[in-house]
């Protein structure tokens, strides 16, 4: 029994399972994803011995350079903030930025099955949509009018943070994992044989894609537009610029049904042509304040972000921004008021490097369009389920993705 336990066989399957739990619940609770998230750490430093981890990474060490840096931006934040026990909670949330990275790039891209990763995301998808369907279905059939109650279930009553909420989770981030999981289904090699039965393939995708529709995300739809119409311009394709044509046709159908969807885009601007939306309001504001701080260059430390912005809200009287608690909701805004030009400039570094080492091929362009599009609406280092994402599929894909990596071993 003992024997079996310390075989390489067990050892490996039991790295795999933990990986694809791990993935599975991204989507869902954050506790759940928190405990496969140890499991995973603990699987990888049973499979991999010392030597071999310390190997490995000392050749792969240039690439484990973005994951640092971003992480002593937090470690910086730290010495400069005023309240320090802030800022050491911010660090203590993006640890997973030191973690995943060192876990992920200590293996073999072998030791890694993409097609079963792309499964576990896609079964973690499917089980958080059927507990909110359940939820929904719930508060329907007990509704003291059900029949009258029903067709609210395509209204804003059963969209967005209310639909998820059973989860706990952001609708962008689920969100932006049904894309991710949708363009692989389309375009993948490694999902190529799903493509090949139409008929089952299109039945795969209609659950996750009502799903989407209820979320009502603008930034995922414009994600997804952007992923199609950047891989037909690299492929030449004319069956993906078909692709885009029917999915926008589709979208605008459906928007007339899901009129939550639709009015979130005909408000981005009025009748002028100018921009609606609040949050260019506050950044306007926040920016502003921190200008009065003089600390341009190293910015203000994450532990004082917060007086910066309620300071904002107050003077624009963002009402609902200050009783919230809201952050800046954009990454490049929330590393410049953190740490000062030298934070933005590092972040901007980081995501270019990912582009330039992974060339962008296969899913590295959909994860690399997806972060870049969410860093202008969401400050997602604020959240450890942002974190999560970001820090495994960012070191999963430069490891995927990057044949220099593997050629120099």
């Amino acid at each position: 029994m003992l024997n079996s336990l310390k075989s390489n066989s067990f050892k490996k399957s039991f790295f795999a399972i933990s990986s694809y739990l791990f993935v599975g619940t991204l989507p869902l609770f954050l506790s759940i994803n928190t405990i496969a998230l140890w499991v995973f750490v603990a699987s990888s430093l049973f499979y991999l011995d010392f030597k071999e981890r310390k190997q490995r990474l000392w050749k792969r060490r240039f690439y484990l350079i973005p994951f640092l840096l971003l992480f002593l931006l937090f470690v910086i934040s730290v010495f400069i903030s005023t309240d320090t026990k802030e800022a050491i909670k911010d660090l203590t949330r993006v640890l997973t930025l030191l973690i995943l990275p060192l876990i992920i790039l200590s293996h073999k891209k072998e030791d890694f099955n993409i097609k079963n990763i792309y499964y576990a995301l896609g079964a973690g998808l499917l089980l958080g949509m059927i507990i909110c369907w359940v939820f929904v279905i719930i508060s329907i059939t007990t509704n003291a009018t059900p029949i009258r109650q029903a067709p609210y279930f395509f209204e804003w009553i059963y969209s967005n943070w209310n639909l998820v909420k059973p989860l706990g989770v952001h609708p962008n981030y689920f969100a932006l994992l049904i894309i991710l999981f949708i363009v692989a289904i389309l375009k993948s090699d490694e999902l190529k044989f799903v493509r090949n039965n139409k008929v089952k393939m299109v039945l795969l995708l209609i659950p996750f894609t009502l799903f989407l529709f209820e979320l009502s995300s603008r930034i995922a739809f414009i994600s997804f537009v952007v992923v199609l119409v950047l891989s037909a311009f690299q492929k030449r394709s004319l069956k993906k610029g078909v692709l885009i044509g029917m999915f926008l046709i589709v979208a605008i159908l459906l928007s007339l049904k899901f009129d939550y969807l639709g009015n979130k885009f005909s408000g981005l601007m009025n009748g002028s042509g100018n921009i609606k939306i609040e949050r260019f309001q506050r950044w306007d504001y926040i920016l502003k304040e921190f200008k009065k701080e003089d600390r341009s260059f190293l910015g203000v430390g994450s532990g004082d972000t917060e007086a910066i912005y309620n300071s904002a809200y107050i003077e624009g009287h963002f009402k609902t921004a200050l009783v919230e608690n809201y952050n800046a909701h954009n990454q490049f805004l929330e590393f410049y008021i953190s740490n000062g030009v030298v934070g933005l400039m590092c972040f901007v570094w980081i995501l270019l490097f990912f582009a330039i080492k992974t060339k962008l091929k296969g899913e590295a362009l959909t994860f690399y369009v997806i972060i870049v599009l969410l860093s202008f609406i969401e400050s997602f280092f604020s959240r450890a389920q942002g974190v999560f994402i970001f820090s495994f599929f960012m070191s999963f894909f430069l490891l995927m993705y990057n044949d220099k990596l593997i050629k120099n071993e």
